[in-house]
């Protein structure tokens, strides 16, 4: 099996190279870095269009596979390096480890998530992984975990539309609660927003606020976290409604004609 590792904190980050070093421990792996030059957080699925992108190729001792820094997005990482790094495209990407949560509506801000989600927008089943905890995280169990996932993995396959967003908790091994398939949880955030002004007497704004994260049920990756369980929700690209896209087709020959009345004569 071909791993591609990508993220959003950057080449360096203890997380993916946590993550390399466990996966190439594991037999018949191929494991490939693509990742960005520097921290990339919160960047969402933005590409890089109006400024050309560079690849270094960076090295590092313990390494089997070779690994590439990329001035870019995480976005960008995944489809530069499965379209024009890598040998051969791979059977899996793989974004994170991350530093810090990626829970509930958070996954629409976040830059690992799309990482992985441009994986399976280019036919590959992907994982996005994040470890909940920012401050003297140790990588290794959700390291190991995410190793154990990919045996699973390459013994039962993942069809290719297949986006597994996964959150663990920042535990010993034997202090997990066990393991969770979830739906999204309802995260919000109160986003104030602070008035400064800076050396040259201009105003602006420093976002702030808090974590919202009330009424949710426990069949959800925040209830997973919060009792110790590490979360896996399966996501899906297609956003329609199908509810509502039901609701309102009657919209469509008033409208039409409305707007439209040439089209029935």
């Amino acid at each position: 099996m071909r791993v591609l590792l990508t993220n959003d904190d950057g080449v360096y980050a203890e997380g993916i190279q946590s993550l390399r070093e466990h996966l190439e421990r594991l037999p018949n792996i191929e494991v490939y870095v693509v990742a960005p030059d520097r921290e990339r957080s919160a960047s969402g699925h933005a590409i890089t269009l109006h400024k050309p992108l560079h690849i270094t190729e960076v090295d590092f001792p313990s390494a089997k596979g070779q690994i590439w820094s990329v001035n870019g997005t995480p976005a960008d990482c995944t489809k530069i390096g499965v379209k024009a790094v890598l040998p051969e495209p791979p059977d899996l990407v793989i974004s994170g480890i991350n530093r810090g949560s990626n829970l509930g509506t958070d996954v629409l801000y976040s830059g690992t998530v799309s990482a992985a989600m441009e994986g399976v927008l280019l036919g590959i089943p992907s994982l996005a992984v994040s470890l909940t905890a920012f401050d003297d995280v140790d990588f290794g169990p959700a390291a190991d975990f995410i190793a154990v996932l990919v045996q699973r993995i390459a013994k039962e396959g993942l069809p290719k539309a297949t986006l597994l967003n996964i959150n663990i908790p920042p535990l010993e091994r034997n202090k997990f609660s066990g393991v969770a398939i979830t739906r999204l949880g309802e995260r919000k955030y109160s986003n104030l927003f602070e008035e400064r002004i800076d050396p040259r007497g201009r105003k602006y704004y420093w976002m702030a606020g808090e974590v919202m994260e009330d009424n949710n049920s426990e069949d959800t990756d925040i209830a997973a976290i919060k009792n110790n369980m590490i979360s896996i929700t399966p996501l899906q690209l297609n956003l329609t409604d199908e509810v509502m896209l039901s609701e309102i087709s009657h919209w469509q020959e008033g409208l039409q004609k409305d707007f439209l009345p040439e089209i029935d004569d």
